[in-house]
């Protein structure tokens, strides 16, 4: 039998001359399923060129070099809009994406080493490639953007089972469909030497699989919803970002969002319950400031700790004179004033000085009911690991960079709707939204619907803003919950709770929204498991790497300065 042929006879080093051109597939043929060109059936085969790689027996320490170089390529190429922000992040950039490619290599490592121990491919590698996505989106703050599942993104009938295991459920089933694709394939091109038998068990258990997934789909997308009870004005424009902004420009973009917020309130067909402005944009040279200052401020502003309460009262003061002026424009006749949920930053003038991000919640008299601090930050744009040690590379960082992270979610009524606020990122990374709606469940219940704002103008129209969006839309599946997103050059977009983009701005427009969301009384049974099955999978991928098995081979084919870990280890046909 082929399979006990391989146990008993090693495989031959692979010739070096297939890697020139596996390596364009390794960059191209997983690039083209994502954004910008997004072609999802792409998300079927996008993992061949892996699966060939892992099918070879012994190709050595170059081999790795060279996949390495190819997953290099393609996290490149997908996060290049990153680099846009500043030029710091050209650094940062390349980090990321070699850091983002040691993921993928090490896949490859622990699938040969699951095959070559007698594991089939069709289970080893779904489970592996789960456990390397899992672990990549808790890692170093987290990497969601381009999993395998996203690439589904526009397939609303192959992402509704993300309820059951978020993303990582979707791209399991893909994983399995390339394992069969792939087995198939070279079956078919080896089938006249009769080297390896039909894949009957891989072919089997991916079309099961999508059956499954495809009924449970039908199924999710044909249930009821209930009855839309709050109308939500969406702002989006394209205003341009810079780090260093003066305060000319910070208040122009500020009258910049406040016609186009009296424009949408005079164009709606229908009072308007609540505006939505980008992170940020409500700023304009006036954060929200809280607390009472101390003794330690008031020296550093040369005043008495009187007179710093006195003028935190004054900013307080005109932050809401500012407010109610900008109702009042909006109010129309027989329209009442809408309530503003708006990107801001908050400073706090407590024990210590602390800057948020922030997400206001204003009624309609200019009060600040509920306020939200950001609790996951991004990584090298608003803080930098271990900069605080490293003083010459601190007068690098820009000043704007530094912000302190919020400590829990927020549950916030606004008018008919409970609402989960989220800003930028913690859409992007799936596990945020699901852990604070985990977390609200058990203490005010959970919110109807999630409302994210995000100033993606730091990326131009690169396809950054694009992975962003199909993170959402993955993310209001998994949760079950209408998303709402009010962006700066992003996407603003309403996305209903199977995660279909119901309406939207195009990236790089100016335009309002009038979103009313159904609201979903289902309950994902992710928010009740959480993302374990995931996490398993993880610790599976790093079991298999620690476990490292050598069984001596007596191929004098082999170079040993020049192989693998487990080169040594025979691999049986798949």
């Amino acid at each position: 039998m082929a399979g006990k042929e391989s146990l008993d006879k090693p495989v031959a080093p692979a010739s070096r001359s297939w890697w020139w051109w596996l390596l364009p597939a390794l960059v191209i043929v997983p690039w083209l399923g994502q954004p910008p060109l997004g072609w999802w059936p792409l998300g079927f085969v996008a993992n061949v060129p892996y699966l060939l790689v892992v099918s070879e027996g012994s190709f050595g320490r170059r081999g790795y070099w060279m996949l390495f170089l190819g997953a290099f390529l393609y996290w490149a190429l997908t996060l290049q809009g990153l680099r846009l922000a500043h030029p710091v992040i050209y650094v940062c950039w390349l980090v990321l994406a070699a850091y983002l490619a040691v993921y993928r290599v090490l896949f490859v490592v622990a699938t040969k080493r699951l095959v070559a121990r007698g594991v089939p491919l069709a289970i080893s590698a779904p489970l592996l490639w789960v456990g390397m996505e899992c672990i990549r989106n808790y890692m170093l703050s987290g990497v969601s953007a381009a999993m395998l599942g996203h690439t589904m993104a526009d397939v609303p009938i192959m992402i509704q089972i993300a309820d059951l295991g978020g993303s990582y459920a979707v791209s399991f089933v893909l994983v399995v469909v390339n394992v069969a694709f792939f087995e198939t394939a070279t079956w078919f091109l080896r089938r006249s030497k009769g080297e390896r038998p039909f894949p009957v068990s891989s072919c089997a258990l991916a079309g099961v699989l999508i059956v499954a997934t495809l009924g449970y789909g039908a199924f999710r997308l044909n249930e009821p919803t209930g009855e839309p009870t709050t109308t939500f004005a969406l702002i989006g424009r394209n205003e341009p970002i810079e780090y260093f902004q003066d305060e000319g420009r910070e208040l122009a973009i500020f009258e910049a969002y406040a016609r186009q917020s009296i424009l949408a309130a005079r164009e709606s067909p229908q009072p308007v319950d609540v505006v939505v402005w980008p992170e940020s944009m409500f700023t304009g040279t006036l954060p929200w400031m809280i607390g009472d200052g101390n003794a330690e401020q008031a020296m550093e502003y040369g005043l008495s700790v009187e007179e710093v309460r006195r003028r935190l009262g004054e900013f307080r003061s005109s932050f809401r004179a500012r407010t109610q002026l900008l109702q009042q424009r909006m109010t129309l006749p027989d329209r009442p004033a809408p309530d503003l949920l708006v990107g801001c930053g908050v400073v706090d003038y407590g024990e210590k000085t602390r800057v948020y991000s922030g997400l206001l919640h204003l009624n309609d008299r200019g009060a600040v009911k509920h306020w939200y601090a950001k609790t996951h930050l991004v990584m090298f744009g608003e803080y930098i690991p271990v900069v605080e040690w490293l003083p010459v590379i601190r007068d690098w960082i820009p000043d704007d960079i530094g912000l302190a992270d919020g400590d829990e979610p927020r549950f916030m009524p606004v008018r008919q709707t409970s609402v989960l606020p989220n800003i930028c990122i913690e859409t992007a990374v799936e596990r945020v939204a699901m852990h604070h709606l985990q977390r609200l469940r058990d203490t005010d219940g959970l919110p109807e619907v999630i409302a994210t704002v995000s100033n993606d103008g730091w990326f131009d129209d690169s396809s950054v803003v694009q992975h962003h969006k199909r993170c959402a839309q993955l993310v209001a599946v998994s949760c079950r919950r209408p998303i709402l997103s009010a962006a700066n050059n992003g996407p603003t977009c309403w996305i209903d709770s199977r995660g279909v983009v119901v309406e939207q701005i195009p990236q790089g427009g100016v335009g309002n929204l009038f979103a009313r969301p159904r609201i979903d009384s289902r309950e994902a049974f992710t928010l009740t498991l959480g993302d374990w099955p995931a996490r398993l999978c993880g610790l599976a991928l790093l079991a298999t790497l620690c476990w490292r098995r050598r069984v001596v081979s007596d191929s004098s084919d082999e170079d040993p300065g020049d192989g693998d870990p487990d080169d040594n280890e025979p691999v049986p046909s798949a």
